[in-house]
């Protein structure tokens, strides 16, 4: 917990406090081999499935007495695997902490992507792009070995207003054109993208566009597409990665970067439909708390986004379908106690992160 800061630091600051990490030697210990180098005979008899009788018959010697000519030590190397190591973890291992500070490689061709290597091209990325003041924050564990961090861009500020917009399309079933005065008559919105990564297993880099608004400090995800980056190569060496038809990561951003900034064009006609168009629930035959159960969310937080949609449309039983996914939103950010890793809340947040459209 004396890790966590509310005082801001700079992007350089916030990648540098990540692990410095590279490729170890992987070790295993054999547990039939104490630290002495003595063989536990008896260890080895009760294995299941192995045949001692028929191991002593083929060498012609007792168990003991080929246990006396072995060689092996108590840790031995794995040859065909590596870790990930990280200084500060073995720092902290030595003064007695409990740190899990190794991340097993199942792969000799894994190559690590260095964290800060990874992240430090950002910067010059987004500057390359105009990007001179990104704001944003970072949340890590596990000494930094799983990160999600997300970055907003100034530049890609919008601010959309309500305008009128083609609804020939509604057909009476519950939706209707919304009033100007369901929402504020404008909504500011803008372009970012969430990127991590998990050292514990995956072996992917990640990023995908999303979109911030700041007047209710809420994250959509799952906007475009999601990008990924294997863990092979040699990500920062754009001679090397060109010559392997890979994109050098300092590029790969800035095509993320695009990717947001061309779809800003398109989110701008999404949120403008979604709060031009109502959910009358005087006439559907359910109520917006069962239409959020019906979408497969929990009861509590069903209620909770219910109230606040209701709280802020005008008149209260037509709210918006931009108001129904963002209150549903800020629900489950706020009242969720669960795993945030978990499949229920990931498929929470997938329902909720749908507010560029609208549900039928």
């Amino acid at each position: 917990m004396w890790c966590r800061s509310r005082t801001p630091r700079t992007f350089k600051d916030v990648v540098k406090a990540l692990p410095a990490a590279s490729s170890g030697e992987l070790w295993a210990t054999n547990e039939f081999i104490g630290t002495s180098g003595d063989v536990d005979i008896d260890a080895i008899r009760s294995v299941e499935g192995l045949d001692i009788e028929g191991l002593e018959r083929g060498t012609g010697s007792a168990l003991e007495t080929i246990a006396q000519r072995s060689a092996a030590e108590p840790v031995v190397e794995v040859q065909d695997h590596q870790d990930i190591v990280d200084e500060r973890r073995k720092a902290l291992h030595a003064l007695g902490y409990e740190v899990k500070f190794r991340w097993q490689i199942a792969s000799d061709s894994y190559t690590i992507i260095n964290p800060q290597e990874a992240y430090l091209p950002i910067i010059s990325a987004l500057q390359q792009r105009g990007e001179d003041d990104v704001f944003g924050w970072a949340s890590y564990r596990d000494w930094g070995g799983l990160l999600k961090m997300v970055v907003v861009c100034p530049s890609l500020r919008r601010v959309v207003s309500a305008g009128e917009e083609d609804l020939e399309e509604l057909d009476g079933d519950g939706l209707t054109a919304a009033t100007l005065e369901d929402e504020a008559p404008e909504t500011v919105v803008y372009g970012g993208f969430q990127t991590g990564y998990d050292f514990r297993g995956t072996q992917t880099l990640w990023a995908r566009p999303v979109l911030f608004f700041p007047a209710s400090g809420t994250v959509l995800p799952d906007t475009g597409k999601r990008y990924t980056r294997r863990h092979y190569g040699k990500a920062t060496d754009a001679a090397h990665e060109r010559a392997h038809n890979r994109t050098p990561i300092n590029e790969w951003w800035r095509s993320i970067y695009d990717d947001i900034d061309t779809r800003m064009v398109t989110v701008e006609t999404a949120i403008q439909r979604s709060r031009a168009i109502a959910y009358d629930f005087e006439e559907l035959p359910f109520s917006l708390q069962e239409c959020y159960t019906y979408w497969g969310i929990a009861k509590k937080y069903a209620e909770r986004a219910a109230n606040r949609a209701q709280t802020i449309a005008r008149p209260t039983t037509r709210p918006t379908v931009f108001n129904i996914q963002l209150s549903l939103l800020i629900a489950l950010l706020e009242e969720y106690n669960g795993s945030m890793a978990s499949n229920s809340y990931q498929e929470y947040i997938e329902v909720a992160g749908g507010s560029t459209g609208h549900r039928r």
